[in-house]
């Protein structure tokens, strides 16, 4: 995600196509096609392309709740499978990660927990088995993210 930053990159995001058993995904005509909208929108400057699932932007803490604001949301977010956005965790002032419920708001998710009171920050998708169903109406899923920067705050990812 930290190389986006660098001119004419671009991301494939895998984790609704990967295999937890290897680490090349056998779905290699989709990963094409996700890097292919990249470089169609960005290179060849097709403006009316989404190229990219949802992109963690912004978190604001709203009480007990956190809302999770994104880049790319395309035609709206949804999930694969129609239930909430699962693999959202969500950090009190301990700075420990506790599993958190998540529902999407038009386009954003707010995430809370009975055990984080005083929120201060989310992740997503953030273990090594996760296989999160966050995606936009476009069907390009949400890339893993950990709101975090604070001092304090846990970032392992177990």
């Amino acid at each position: 995600m930290a190389s986006l930053s660098i001119p004419n990159t671009g991301m494939a995001v895998t984790v609704d196509i990967s295999d937890l058993e290897d680490i090349h995904p056998k779905n290699k005509q989709e990963v094409g096609r996700r890097l292919a909208l990249w470089a169609l929108a960005k290179t060849y400057g097709r403006g009316d392309l989404v190229y990219s699932g949802p992109l963690y932007k912004s978190m604001a803490v709203e009480g007990e709740k956190v809302r999770i604001s994104f880049e790319h949301v395309g035609g709206g977010l949804r999930t694969s499978d129609g239930r909430e956005p699962d693999w959202f965790e969500i950090a009190g002032v301990d700075g420990k990660f506790i599993k958190g419920e998540a529902e999407i708001e038009g386009e954003t998710v707010v995430v809370r927990s009975d055990e984080a009171k005083e929120p201060k920050a989310v992740r997503f998708g953030w273990h090594e088995e996760a296989e999160p169903s966050l995606m936009n109406k476009e069907g390009l899923p949400a890339s893993p993210f950990r709101t975090n920067g604070e001092a304090g705050i846990s970032v392992d990812r177990k």
